[in-house]
């Protein structure tokens, strides 16, 4: 050190100098001073190199951040305008039944417009066939198209921008996975919209929730691959930039958005899995107990993972009150333990009751003031047997009509149900029966917990078509008897236009014909010229043809015992007619088709309700020749 300079200033003045000459070289960059490093230094990584500033704000030019947020909306607006189209469709039906009501529904429309919408029935009814339709839940070609339509506007939305990356991590998220972020969050509230048995887009449509299930399903599968599209470019952006130790430095950053959405990712993927439908019906309990729960948990992971990053939360939000709003209704209106207009933890008086051929009969005695239509169902909990599952099941029978000034206490409704004992609740529940000692003829007094009623058609079906036929496969029957029931008795008030009613039932054995004996022969008794019911009997290699009436139903043994020449010509009223056969409904159901305006109604196994379906499909081209004028088909189905 220079003896004129003092201890104090001399490191001073060698800083400097030091500076001054670190400054004039050009090529020797202090460690303290990024600015003027070229892009291609590694330490020239954020705003504070003017080469990385100015890259980074032509990046974000090219394609803002802030933007990305639009197509959460884009979506939103998607799924929004879907909805308004069916409510406009909803209040066309509601429309449509009104005016059936006040003229014949056949002079309502021009030919032109029945061939128009046979050609959509001939697409939106047709089905496919085989296991991979039955695994994944393949619905039918119309919402399929539906679905598929869906899917390419959300792959035009994710992929159709570019670039998909931005040249550098620092730079910004990449642009493809912010995007598909924000669309799959966006996805959110519809999902549960689309789930809940109190369901508001129900409300709004008029479509039950049972059939909405088919695009929760697959909404849900959109929403696992956006998920997996916004997670991949979060793992090649920083490999791209220095491998994978940029890419473990970044995971493991603090705050790391990398780091907070591996668990809800890994979540999402449980929930999806645990829903396709061989894997949900082979671990059924399993997926019941886990589904909500498992959803729940991934609703709570998003609130992290967003951090409130501008509207992320607003959809996060919006499905928090959507499901919260659902189950306040679900538990204190619809489930009728804790309803508001009962008392509460109390349920329905029932009796149980043992049927042949492994079925279980259910009657339950509802207040007078609990209401139901044909085609509902409710879901029952049997406390004697399990507090926490409930299981759904149609409703057989329709609620009494009331006299005028009737108290809501001094009459009582009589919901029937038939049970098929396959495993679990069905079958805990025949055993709980077999296992009792019966004194009294109607069955094992139980007390029975009701939740709903849901589901249910919005047509007019007795005013809006001339003929009705039903096809049921074993239990499925109970979707249909409300419908005979129904139909009768608005054909008895003058307020209907059905002129034919046809049953078609298939079960395994003759014995199982008596389930609905009862129920069924007062129907036919009464409207003997109206009513018409096939048997087939699908475990008889006999393709012989007999008649049967009540009593000779009562006398029937197994399937392999063929009808007598004595029995079958027993005294009338006969019930109907038993068909030792499996049928073939493409072959069958043409012959039946007879009206202008026909109603077809199917509930029982996916191959039925397929075969049903692809009937009917083919026999729009009756509309089109114009032999008919409308050939419309409903299935019900408990796959959910």
């Amino acid at each position: 050190m220079p003896a004129h300079e003092s201890p104090s200033t001399s490191p001073i003045r060698r800083a400097a100098t030091t500076m001054s000459m670190s400054m004039s070289m050009g090529d020797d960059h202090g460690p303290g001073n990024v600015t003027n490093l070229p892009l291609s230094d590694p330490k020239c990584d954020s705003d504070a190199c003017s080469a990385f500033k100015a890259a980074h704000q032509e990046s974000q030019a090219t394609v803002s951040y802030d933007h990305q947020y639009d197509y959460g909306h884009y979506i939103t607006w998607y799924y929004l305008a879907a909805i308004g189209i069916a409510m406009l469709f909803y209040i066309y039906r509601l429309n449509r039944n009104r005016r059936a009501r006040q003229l014949p529904p056949s002079s309502t429309k021009s030919a032109l417009t029945y061939k128009a919408l046979a050609l959509i029935r001939m697409v939106n009814y047709r089905h496919f066939r085989g296991r991979v339709g039955d695994y994944f839940g393949i619905p039918s070609l119309g919402n399929l198209i539906l679905i598929a339509v869906t899917a390419i506007f959300i792959l035009l939305l994710t992929f159709l921008v570019h670039p998909y990356y931005r040249g550098h991590r620092g730079y910004g998220s990449p642009p493809l996975a912010v995007r598909s972020g924000l669309m799959a969050q966006a996805l959110t509230p519809i999902i549960v919209a689309l789930a809940g048995k109190v369901n508001f887009i129900t409300m709004m449509t008029g479509i039950s929730h049972e059939k909405l299930n088919i695009f929760h399903r697959w909404v849900s599968y959109m929403c696992l691959f956006l998920a997996i599209t916004h997670t991949v470019p979060f793992i090649v952006a920083p490999l791209r930039d220095g491998g994978y130790a940029v890419l473990k430095k970044q995971y493991y950053k603090h705050g790391s958005m990398e780091y907070t959405g591996t668990p809800p990712l890994g979540m999402l993927v449980g929930i999806v899995i645990l829903s396709i439908p061989w894997i949900r019906h082979r671990f059924y309990n399993f997926f019941y107990r886990l589904h909500i729960p498992m959803y729940v948990a991934y609703l709570g992971l998003l609130f992290w993972h967003s951090k409130h990053e501008k509207d992320a939360w607003v959809y996060l939000y919006a499905t928090l009150a959507i499901w919260l709003a659902s189950c306040a209704v679900r538990l204190f209106y619809k489930w009728q333990t804790f309803s508001i207009f009962r008392n509460w933890f109390q349920g329905f008086p029932a009796w149980i009751r043992e049927l042949p051929g492994g079925m279980t009969k259910v009657t339950i005695l509802a207040p007078s003031d609990f209401r139901w239509k044909p085609g509902q169902h409710v879901w029952l909990r049997v406390p004697h047997l399990s507090v926490l599952q409930n299981h759904p099941f149609t409703i057989a029978s329709t609620p009494r009509s009331l006299p005028k000034r009737a108290k809501s206490d001094s009459y009582a409704n009589e919901m029937i149900f038939y049970v098929r004992a396959h495993h679990g609740l069905t079958l805990d529940l025949l055993k709980s029966v077999e296992n009792y000692d019966i004194v009294e003829d109607h069955g094992r007094p139980v007390s029975l917990h009701v939740d709903g009623p849901y589901g249910g058609l919005v047509e007019d079906i007795p005013a809006l078509y001339e003929s009705q036929i039903f096809v049921a496969g074993g239990s499925g029957v109970a979707a249909c008897l409300p419908w005979i029931q129904y139909s009768g008795k608005r054909i008895t008030e003058e307020s209907a236009m059905t002129k034919n009613i046809h049953l078609i039932w298939m079960v395994r054995y003759t014995s199982q014909i008596q389930w609905i004996k009862e129920e069924l022969q007062p129907l036919v008794n009464a409207h003997p010229d109206l009513i018409h019911v096939d048997f087939f009997v699908t475990n008889s290699s006999s393709s012989a043809v007999s008649s049967v009436d009540s009593e000779k139903n009562s006398e029937i043994g197994d399937a392999d015992t063929k009808p007598s020449e004595k029995s079958s010509k027993t005294i009338s009223p006969k019930l109907g007619k038993i068909h030792t056969k499996r049928p073939y409904l493409p072959d069958l159901l043409p012959s039946l088709l007879t009206a202008r305006r026909t109603f077809v109604l199917g509930c029982g196994p996916e191959s039925l309700r397929t075969d049903l379906a692809n009937a009917v499909s083919a026999e729009q081209k009756k509309v089109l020749s114009g032999d008919a004028d409308i050939i419309t088909l409903h299935t019900e189905s408990f796959g959910w």
